[in-house]
């Protein structure tokens, strides 16, 4: 799943380039508006992973409204996008704490850089906040796992995701339709980061997604027609958390 970006720039020329340059990298533009008023409808609407957000629209500047309604209202990085690099503009900027700030005319590799550390940061951020682990360069972001592959950070929605099993200090994620991700982190960890309510160790090498258990036997729990060890230490306490669901 590709990494959903927002665009809130009022010069149409800068917008598309931005749209271009960003889908030739991999990500998904869910939106391109000069209003804050619809920049809030549509972050409500597609739930976008990230904003880029122009400070100046129109003659005033707005993007730093919009940049601290999202501060206070969404929790999503942001990245401011200008032509403005007087002290005055950056010091307002600085305020709102952006998780990146663009000077234009940027190119494609600045494009890049900024968002994945932006979304590598914010990750961190957020879970010094609540206390938890990032672990090397995979990170939680509200209901999504992104994953590092390649070039980009590959977005997996937790409630796809089906089991877990070990891969020495990795993880591989197993997600609905076969796919699969390994994770930078240990099972153990993982797990944690993880809803404690939908997440089940059933076995000592296996984390399991209740939602998505199809069956369940003395010694086995099935899901996608495959077959997960149930440990016998773990049996009653899953069929209680099963029982709990219904």
């Amino acid at each position: 799943m590709k990494v959903k970006i927002l665009i809130v720039e009022d010069e149409l020329i800068i917008a598309e380039d931005m749209r271009a340059m960003l889908e030739d990298l991999g990500y998904e533009v869910v939106g391109v508006t000069a209003d804050p008023q619809e920049a809030k409808r549509l972050i409500a609407a597609t739930m976008p992973d990230i904003a880029m957000l122009d400070i100046t629209l129109g003659t005033q500047q707005l993007g730093l409204e919009l940049g601290r309604d999202i501060v206070e209202n969404h929790k999503i990085p942001f990245i401011f996008c200008t032509s403005h690099s007087d002290k005055s503009t950056i010091g307002k900027a600085a305020e709102l704490h952006p998780n990146g700030y663009l000077i234009k005319p940027f190119e494609q590799k600045d494009l890049f850089s900024a968002i994945e550390l932006a979304l590598a940061n914010f990750s961190h951020d957020r879970s010094a906040e609540e206390d938890q682990t990032s672990i090397d360069e995979d990170l939680i972001i509200k209901d999504s796992l992104f994953i590092k592959e390649g070039h980009l950070y590959v977005k997996v929605k937790i409630q796809n995701i089906h089991w877990l099993s070990p891969d020495g200090n990795y993880t591989t994620i197993h997600e609905e339709g076969g796919k699969k991700h390994l994770v930078r982190m240990p099972l153990k960890d993982l797990h944690d980061q993880l809803p404690k309510d939908k997440f089940f160790r059933s076995h000592r090498s296996f984390v399991v997604n209740l939602d998505s258990i199809e069956a369940i036997n003395n010694q086995n729990i099935y899901i996608d027609s495959q077959k997960i060890p149930l440990g016998k230490s773990y049996r009653d306490e899953l069929l209680s958390q099963v029982r709990k669901m219904q």
